[in-house]
C-alpha cells in the first residue's frame, strides 16, 4: 500500500460557516404600480359604452322617420356602423389600459382620431339636409349654415380630440406607471 491511500483528514467540524468575500447584489426595492392606468381604463370603457349607446340611438331616425331631421337613412346607418366600430375599438383599448398595456393607449389614440375624422365627414354630409329641412319649415333662407355647422363641428371636435388624447396619454407622464 502506498502512503496516499492511508492519508486521513483529521480535524474538527466548526458549526460557524466561514465568510467568503462576496459583494452584495444591491438593494432590492419593491415599487408599487400606479393606479392611474386602471382608473383611466375604466373611464375609457365607460366612454366607449356611452359611444355605443349614442351610435345605436341614431337608428331611431331610420326606424321612425318622423323623428329624424330629414337626413337620409344611408347617412344614419353609416354613422351607426362607424360609431359602433370606433366604440368597440375604444372599449378594447380601455380594457388594455386597465391591464397596464401600452398598446391600449395607442389604440385609443387611433380611435379618437378616427372618431374625429368620421364625425367631421358625417356632419359635412348631413349638414345640407338639415339646412334644407330648416329652410322648409320657417320660410327663411339659411344658405351657408350647413357649412358653418360642419366647420364648427370640425374645429370643436379637433379641440376635444386633442384634450381626450392628452388625458389618455396621462399614465405615461408618471414615472412608476407600470405600463408594459
Amino acid at each position: 500500500m502506498s502512503d496516499e491511500e492511508n492519508d486521513v483528514f483529521s480535524g474538527s467540524v466548526n458549526s460557524q460557516p466561514q465568510m467568503v468575500n462576496v459583494q452584495p447584489a444591491g438593494t432590492m426595492m419593491y415599487v408599487e404600480k400606479s393606479q392611474i392606468p386602471q382608473v383611466l381604463g375604466i373611464f375609457v370603457m365607460i366612454y366607449a359604452g356611452l359611444g355605443l349607446l349614442g351610435a345605436a340611438s341614431s337608428l331611431v331616425g331610420v326606424a321612425v322617420p318622423e323623428l329624424g331631421s330629414g337626413v337620409p337613412s344611408w347617412i344614419l346607418i353609416g354613422q351607426t356602423f362607424s360609431g359602433l366600430i370606433i366604440s368597440a375599438a375604444t372599449a378594447y383599448a380601455g380594457f388594455l389600459i386597465y391591464s397596464y398595456k401600452k398598446k391600449g393607449i395607442w389604440i385609443s389614440l387611433i380611435a379618437i382620431g378616427c372618431g374625429w375624422v368620421f364625425t367631421t365627414i358625417w356632419t359635412l354630409l348631413s349638414s345640407d339636409y338639415v339646412e334644407q329641412n330648416m329652410s322648409d319649415e320657417s320660410g327663411a333662407d339659411f344658405a351657408g349654415l350647413g357649412d358653418i355647422m360642419a366647420g364648427t363641428s370640425a374645429i370643436c371636435g379637433f379641440i376635444c380630440a386633442g384634450i381626450c388624447g392628452i388625458i389618455v396619454l396621462m399614465p405615461l407622464f408618471f414615472a412608476n406607471h407600470g405600463m408594459e
